[in-house]
């Protein structure tokens, strides 16, 4: 049997170091061209979100029109349960909007549980009502004030109104077939079977 020698530790780690910097050496790393591409392509999407994120109205167009939704979802159940007969109006003029009820309503009653509506409700800078479009009774309409009327059997006055910012239009739509108002990005003509 042979003996071992022990061996030393100061050399081993010496050669530790030694193998630890070859590896070191030889690795792969980033190199400056791969960086600056980096950079790039994070600037071009930074270039191209951040008009959307700084465009103020863009919420306010997108909030406008769930409200619209909504107060169309509202008034067609109210005019069923209750069964009277509502309208939506709007004044293009001074761009506000506001419900009322037919004579046969009581209007206080509905003052008093609808009451934000009734009073109104005023665009606020940049958003506005571009035109409405109501096929069945006036055709495209951009100044002065019209209407839409919810029946009490559930039927809506078929209606389009576009509302649009400097940079930015929402199509909103009634669907006759379920009553609902349907919401696109963009202004779009939308025709309606005669």
């Amino acid at each position: 049997m042979t003996a071992r020698m022990p061996i030393s530790t100061a050399a081993s780690r010496s050669t530790g170091k030694q193998r630890h910097r070859a590896a070191l050496r030889g690795s792969p790393g980033f190199t400056l061209l791969e960086i600056a591409l980096v950079l790039l392509i994070m600037a071009v999407i930074l270039m191209l979100a951040l008009p959307r994120l700084r465009d103020p109205g863009r919420a306010e167009l997108l909030s406008q029109s769930k409200r619209l939704v909504n107060i169309f979802r509202l008034l067609r159940s109210e005019a069923v349960l209750n069964g009277y007969a509502y309208r939506l109006n709007y004044d293009l003029n001074t761009q506000r909007y506001w419900v009322t009820a037919d004579e046969s309503a009581d209007l206080g009653d509905f003052v008093r549980e609808l009451g934000p509506l009734a009073r109104g409700t005023q665009l606020k800078d940049p958003v506005g009502i571009a035109d409405i479009v109501l096929p069945t009774l006036a055709g495209k309409v951009n100044q002065g004030q019209i209407y839409t009327v919810f029946y009490p059997d559930g039927s809506i006055d078929p209606t389009v109104i576009h509302l649009a910012t400097p940079n930015e239009a929402y199509t909103l739509w009634l669907n006759p077939m379920n009553g609902r108002l349907n919401v696109a990005a963009g202004y779009h003509d939308v025709e309606y079977a005669s």
